[in-house]
């Protein structure tokens, strides 16, 4: 949910004042005290992002969460937040999983990651503990830069979901991995058409809309990745071939976009 863009051209925050989905309200209190608990002043301020920030989650979603930290977090910090992860995810029915993303302070306000950290947390978060660090960016404007920043680790993210199904013994497992791949792929496929849009959209669907119409010939792929999505049973070698073309695919076209415009 969105307030209403500042000036014309310009993005729109997530409107910080809309009530919380009801469901989600007790599991998000119990990660701001749990996470609170275990970093204590480590940590600087915490961020919900996706379908519970934006006010549009189902009956279950994941719960996602950027921890913003006053320095890098060490081995025990990480082993404690991972049993936070396991408790938050046993403790309520409306909770899938729970995502933590670290990242310190330095790096959110270094000039060179404003594309990235500063566009994430200005337009993509609800602040649910904290100093806000929204209040030190100013509205954006989508742009190519913006796209690229915000898909430049695809390929890690990609390598490390693959190893996840390659090891996975558990439908369960190779589901939650082959769905988050999906979800990276649809989304780094509209960063490709997004500064022609002029427009920044969360929703999958909308974001498939717009790609296919710029990529048409790359609509069974799509469908393909929306068949992951709704979490069908696919063979491994099937969900590791489409990762590895449509990945290889997109990140070659960012390449191509970045020669032509830089």
């Amino acid at each position: 949910m969105y307030k209403a863009k500042p000036r014309s051209g310009l993005l729109a925050e997530i409107d910080r004042n809309a009530p919380l989905q009801p469901e989600y309200v007790e599991p998000i209190a119990a990660s701001v005290r749990q996470i609170s608990g275990v970093l204590g002043d480590t940590l600087h301020s915490l961020y919900l992002t996706g379908d519970v920030a934006q006010r549009c989650a189902g009956e279950k979603a994941d719960l996602s969460l950027t921890l913003v930290t006053t320095r890098a977090l060490n081995v025990q910090e990480f082993t404690s937040l991972n049993t936070v992860r396991w408790r938050l995810e046993q403790s309520s029915d409306a909770v899938k999983r729970v995502e933590f993303d670290v990242v310190p302070f330095k790096e959110v306000t270094t000039l060179a990651n404003i594309f990235r950290w500063g566009f994430f947390i200005k337009h993509c978060t609800l602040c649910i503990r904290g100093d806000n660090l929204a209040d030190s960016f100013g509205h954006f404007e989508v742009s190519w830069e913006v796209s690229k920043a915000m898909n430049e680790d695809l390929g890690v993210k990609l390598k490390e979901l693959r190893k996840k199904i390659a090891v996975a013994t558990k439908w369960g497992a190779q589901l939650d991995a082959s769905e988050d791949a999906a979800k990276r792929l649809i989304r780094a496929a509209f960063g490709l058409v997004a500064y022609k849009e002029n427009r920044w959209e969360q929703d999958l669907n909308i974001c498939a809309e717009y790609f296919n119409k710029h990529y048409p010939d790359k609509s069974v792929e799509m469908e393909r990745l929306f068949y992951l999505i709704e979490r069908k049973p696919v063979k491994k070698r099937a969900v590791v071939a489409l990762m590895d073309s449509f990945g290889q695919w997109v990140q070659s076209e960012y390449a191509s976009i970045d020669r032509k415009i830089g």
